[in-house]
């Protein structure tokens, strides 16, 4: 096969630069991204942080509504418990994880109700105690254990110690970046595997055991564990992973949570973590895409990307294949895209691709019908698109020149067509 090659530069540049301003949208308002639950209102910025990283192993294949309403109350009262209480890991699992009520062959995350709650009860939980389970719970109650089983070995039971191990003041945010996302796969993802009902108790109970040579490695020599686990880090197969990595850096929520951890734990000059730092956002191509099965989408990458490439090969999915997009235009993307960017397909696959709203896509038959260019008004454009929040500045908006109409295959086939 030969070399992969873009044969449209200017169109691709054009597409990606309207997906790059929509997720400058998403993470400007508070609306456009998923806030947890919390089951109390006195969480530390590491309690939230923990919350938030241990709530996201659940999220997969299920309504994501659920996980952070219902899955993100339960975990964050355990998070609680946990860095507050003197409770091993084991009995906490013994609390927090039940059979499921009238059926054994299931289990559940389960706490109890600090008081009345108007999220839970919109997911049809008026009162307690609190049950939670994910599409593939035994995994992930065990991962979610293991993660605190290890954070309790090693950095005395904060996720910001456990991640100052690796992110010394004098290093390169680049660098910083790159090694945050191996250590926090180390500490989590890289132990997955399937686990029944049946054993996930016994697992559980072997957990101080199970993560002591880790726990050895890592008190010993931070840096040698690192690179032992670099060796195998799957980096285009990790979705939860950068999705829970992009917010510590990009979200106006979880990164003040990030920097203020960094700065208990001890990291020199953790303000250097901050979103609005030049040299974090100029570092920011280091995350990789997460990979779903929007950003997969075979209309979507047809219809926008798969024509203006030669050479991909056909066991890259997207994440990788934007990858190499980037690595091929990295001078000219530079300051305007960057591969995770294109996550905002979570939210514009679902309501233009799946939904053949053709007619009103950027890509499609334009903007120019939502366009109203009413300054402090909301955006139709990006509410429509992404169903985000975004209050309208005519000056120099970048969607209202309808610069990428037409640009998607499907959109032509179907001006193409012969009318009947």
């Amino acid at each position: 096969m030969g070399r992969f090659s873009i044969t449209n530069v200017e169109h691709v540049k054009a597409i990606l630069r309207v997906f790059a301003r929509l997720d400058d949208i998403r993470w400007s308002e508070s609306p456009n991204y998923n806030l947890i639950n919390y089951s109390s209102d006195d969480l530390k910025a590491d309690e939230k942080l923990l919350s938030h990283w241990l709530s996201y192993i659940s999220d997969r294949q299920m309504p994501f509504m659920r996980v952070w309403e219902i899955g993100g109350y339960v975990i964050s009262h355990l998070v609680r418990k946990f860095e507050r209480s003197k409770d091993d890991v084991a009995s906490l699992a013994q609390e927090y994880v039940q059979r499921r009520a009238g059926d054994a062959s299931r289990v559940v995350l389960h706490s109890p109700m600090n008081g009345p709650n108007r999220r839970l009860e919109l997911q049809g939980v008026p009162e307690g105690p609190i049950s939670f389970a994910s599409r593939y719970i035994p995994e992930d109650a065990f991962l979610i254990f293991r993660t605190l089983a290890l954070l309790e070995l090693t950095s005395g039971r904060r996720l910001g110690r456990f991640v100052s191990l690796f992110v010394p003041g004098d290093m390169s945010l680049r660098e910083g970046i790159g090694n945050l996302a191996v250590a926090l796969d180390g500490l989590t993802y890289s132990a997955g595997g399937t686990v029944s009902v049946d054993k996930l108790q016994e697992k559980l109970q072997e957990l101080p055991d199970s993560v002591s040579r880790d726990a050895q490695a890592i008190n010993s020599d931070p840096s040698a564990w690192l690179e032992s686990k670099r060796q195998s880090f799957r980096r285009f197969e990790r979705k939860r992973l950068w999705c829970s990595l992009r917010d510590y850096l990009k979200s106006p929520e979880f990164n003040p949570y990030f920097v203020c951890a960094l700065a208990d734990a001890g990291v020199a000059a953790a303000d250097r973590w901050r979103r609005e730092n030049p040299e974090l956002r100029d570092s920011l191509d280091q995350l990789e895409l997460p990979g779903d099965v929007w950003n997969n989408n075979e209309v979507f990458a047809n219809g926008l990307f798969m024509p203006h490439l030669e050479n991909k090969r056909k066991t890259w999915n997207m994440p990788r294949t934007v990858r190499e997009i980037y690595s091929v235009l990295n001078t000219e993307l530079r300051g305007i895209f960057y591969p995770e960017q294109l996550d905002v397909t979570f939210d514009f696959v679902p309501r233009m691709c799946e939904r053949q709203m053709c007619r009103v896509c950027p890509f499609g038959g334009g903007v120019t019908s939502l366009c109203h260019c009413k300054k402090d008004l909301l955006c139709p454009v990006p509410l429509v698109t992404c169903g985000y929040q975004h209050r309208c500045q005519p000056t120099g908006c970048e969607l209202k020149s309808d610069a990428v109409k037409g640009m998607c295959q499907h959109w032509k086939a179907l001006v193409e067509e012969p009318q009947p």
